[in-house]
């Protein structure tokens, strides 16, 4: 089991759609290479943000021939911090 985790939010948008809603839960289809890759995209992410004051980045970024046709951009903000 994992470790407690601070809270964080997902938003996400429907196929054709320009709005993003709030999200209680997502579902990941893709096979067993595709999930290690975007772990490494995430944990890259997570570096990058702290190292470099990213305020976000894409998937669609780091993905040679990204294509929404077969591919879902993932874009990782920077939680604000608190005061």
């Amino acid at each position: 089991m994992m470790k407690t985790m601070r809270s964080f939010r997902v938003a996400g948008t429907a196929t054709g759609s320009k709005k993003s809603k709030q999200l209680d839960e997502i579902t990941i289809l893709a096979n067993p290479d595709t999930l290690r890759r975007i772990a490494i995209f995430l944990i890259g992410a997570a570096h990058d943000m702290e190292a470099n004051q990213f305020g976000h980045v894409h998937l669609q970024d780091t993905i040679k021939g990204f294509s929404y046709d077969n591919h879902v951009d993932i874009i990782v903000h920077a939680q604000p911090k608190k005061r």
